[in-house]
């Protein structure tokens, strides 16, 4: 499958993780099924987790990983 194709499939998410006194915000462009297995694998490790899609006007650059 070509690069292009592959890409067009992953959307812009929002990570939010926190524990105690420490939060954590990223923005990463994933597929829907990898966003469902990263919520998952924070919520283990964090008090609280959200991976929310959003629109590529609301990624903030300097949090992208």
């Amino acid at each position: 499958m070509p690069l292009d194709r592959i890409i067009t499939y992953m959307h812009y998410y929002y990570i939010l993780a926190h524990e105690g006194s420490h939060v954590y915000r990223h923005y990463a462009q994933l597929d829907p099924a990898s966003a469902d297995i990263l919520h998952d694998v924070l919520l283990d490790r964090y008090d609280f987790v959200q991976v929310c899609e959003v629109p590529r006007s609301g990624v903030e650059s300097d949090l992208l990983l």
